[in-house]
């Protein structure tokens, strides 16, 4: 336990301006810039120093309507170190086991997660998922204990998770966050069952440190089991440390959390690293900025509550910029957070100029408790660039070319993106995942495709598999959508590789209207051949769509978009083919390998035109089964 000298928030402890002042931190000891060894550290530190100021609220569903539950830092302490007795005696009576959670947010849910952690180790799960995906998860992770959001919050995710109950023989306890439904007279209330429990001490040996795993959060594909990646609390207090120093977060801060809280965005991003420096986190719904009804009353909630940091995903971004500020008083608001995805510079424009907010990039993965590089708060952003590295921690690029055997790029030079720090995970809970992913001598390889500027800024120019190579030219996405997102009416677009049998693959832009905006695909099409730069970028095709496909915390799904562009390259096959009178059913599913395989099926008995079909798919790099059943 930590003794009254060492009650300090992770509030800026300097302002941040340029690399110089990053410097500048990592100059004076570490453990006297941040002293605590467990989460419960950072939350005793502002229940001593800031005991009354305000530091969760949380919203009903709806919307904001006036109506908010706020606690304070005491009762946050507090509610943590009950929650963190009454697991304790859970697990242990369970003969151990993780602690999952899964369901919207609602009131208590934070203190109950932090207690959790505390307690031993904590889950959160995409309660999006279906229910045998989340049964595998709390099997792979060995839940024996699930806590759920209560049945009025959202009726079809409790009734999914009945499902998963059933289903995930781990489980020894189930624990409602709420009023079970009388049917479930098995489950525990847990402010009644916590409520026995102390919450001035903890009632446990603490058995933490640094180095000890305290969460697990699923990442990864579409396609199986996703990965376990494991956080230590020495992960997460890194992380919310650095996000205060180069932010500028204290005290003052409040905070608009859109993000669930099984993504780090919502823990780490705008959740922990707020709390731990003192300040304010609001939680606008129970489904974030999924739910119309918080993006439609979201600048009511940033006048009422006074709030200085705003923000969400790219395409969170986009939807709140088409919400007009009206006579709401924004004036408090000194930034605006954006990260998950390199933000289109046409959708940052756009925010500026209808809410004169300016957006500060931050780039993260849950490998790195989502911290490696920030915009400085207290600075000015740069468009384009996620900002510095976190302090202690380095970045280094690489080259791509495996004849160069991992060489490091100079500035200005793009590159394999690898992160070292002590906000980089230990490894996943299966130790096969890490290979190709934590390197020799403690390297985290991101995926992501950067460079340093000359006053040491990350700059990303896209993932290394987005990148659509065509003839052996490397197309980086953003260059096509940066240009499409500045024609009158998108609202977002993306880009992604379309097989092709002569260039391996060719662009092929996928695009959202704006609402009320009537947009001509060809028009677009003629205004991208006008103004994308690079030949071999000019798309060959534009789709429309109602929506992008995007992720649960709003990151758009690229491998979707690429299973429909092999889809759309079989429609253009049979069009060439069979003329237009005809329609083919296409599927694009993974085999057991995760190889793309592609089932077409005809309704004709035109052997020599299906024949003429398989030869023009066959130089394709996907399996493809064509059927033929005559009409």
């Amino acid at each position: 336990m930590l003794d009254a000298t060492a009650m300090i928030t992770t509030k800026a402890a300097r302002d941040v301006i340029t690399i110089a002042d990053i410097e500048a931190l990592e100059g004076r000891p570490y453990d006297e810039l941040i002293p605590a060894r467990a989460l419960i550290d950072l939350l005793r530190a502002t229940a001593h120093v800031h005991p009354d100021r305000p530091a969760i609220s949380t919203v009903p569903r709806g919307g904001f309507s006036g109506c908010v539950s706020t606690i304070s830092h005491r009762d946050l302490y507090k509610r943590v170190v009950r929650a963190a007795n009454f697991f304790d005696s859970l697990v242990q009576a369970s003969g151990g086991g993780t602690i999952a959670f899964l369901g919207p947010i609602v009131e208590g849910m934070m203190e109950a997660l932090l207690g959790a952690q505390t307690a031993g180790v904590a889950s959160t799960i995409n309660y999006l998922l279906g229910a045998d995906v989340i049964a595998d998860l709390l099997a792979a992770e060995d839940a024996s204990v699930l806590v759920l959001s209560p049945p009025d919050v959202d009726a079809v995710i409790w009734q999914k998770a009945q499902v998963v109950a059933e289903r995930a023989n781990s489980l020894k306890k189930i624990v409602v966050l709420g009023k079970p439904t009388p049917s479930n007279g098995s489950m525990i209330e847990f402010a009644e069952a916590a409520g026995g429990h102390s919450d001035d001490r903890l009632e446990f040996e603490t058995r933490s440190s640094r180095e000890t795993v305290c969460a697990l959060f699923h990442t990864g594909g579409t396609t199986g089991r996703p990965k376990l990646v494991r956080l230590t609390h020495g992960n997460q207090i890194h992380a919310a440390w650095s996000f205060a120093q180069v932010h500028g977060l204290d005290e003052n801060d409040v905070v608009i959390n859109g993000f669930p809280l099984f993504h780090v965005g919502g823990t780490m991003t705008v959740g922990l690293s707020v709390l731990a420096a003192g300040g304010h986190v609001i939680f606008p719904s129970p489904h974030g900025l999924r739910d119309r009804e918080a993006i439609r009353t979201y600048w009511k909630l940033v006048e009422a509550c006074r709030v200085t940091i705003v923000g969400g995903v790219p395409t969170s971004i986009a939807a709140l910029t088409e919400i007009p500020v009206g006579n709401a008083d924004i004036t408090s608001v000194r930034m605006g957070l954006t990260g998950g995805a390199v933000c289109p510079r046409a959708v940052s424009e756009r925010f500026f100029e209808r809410t004169g907010i300016k957006l500060y990039e931050t780039y993260g993965m849950t490998e790195t408790a989502a911290a490696i590089a920030f915009n400085p708060g207290r600075g000015m952003p740069l468009q384009g660039s996620v900002g510095f590295r976190a302090p202690f921690a380095q970045t280094r690029i690489v080259s791509l070319d495996p004849d160069k055997n991992g060489e490091i790029c100079p500035p200005q030079t793009s590159g394999l993106v690898l992160v070292k720090g002590p906000q980089v995970f230990p490894g996943y809970a299966d130790r096969k995942h890490n290979q190709n992913i934590l390197l020799d001598d403690g390297w985290l390889n991101t995926g992501d495709v950067g460079y340093l500027t000359d006053d040491h800024r990350l700059v990303l120019t896209g993932r290394a598999k987005d990148l659509i190579v065509r003839s052996g030219h490397n197309i980086n996405p953003t260059d096509i959508e940066d240009v499409a997102n500045t024609f009158p009416g998108v609202q977002m677009s993306a880009a992604v590789g379309m097989p092709d049998a002569y260039a391996g693959e060719v662009p092929i832009l996928y695009v959202v209207a704006a609402p009320g905006a009537q947009l001509d695909p060809l028009l677009l099409q003629h205004y991208l051949e006008e103004h994308v730069a690079e030949p071999p970028a000019k798309p060959k095709r534009v789709i429309l769509l109602d929506a992008l496909p995007v992720t649960a915390v709003g990151k758009i799904v690229k491998n979707d978009l690429r299973d429909r562009a092999v889809a759309e390259r079989v429609r253009i096959e049979v069009e060439r083919i069979f003329g237009t009178a005809i329609d083919a059913i296409v599927a694009v599913t993974k085999d057991e390998k995760l190889n793309t395989v592609v089932q077409v099926e005809l309704p004709t008995g035109d052997a020599g035109a299906v024949q003429k079909l398989i030869e023009a798919l066959e130089p394709l790099p996907q399996s493809y089964n064509v059927i033929a059943r005559p009409a």
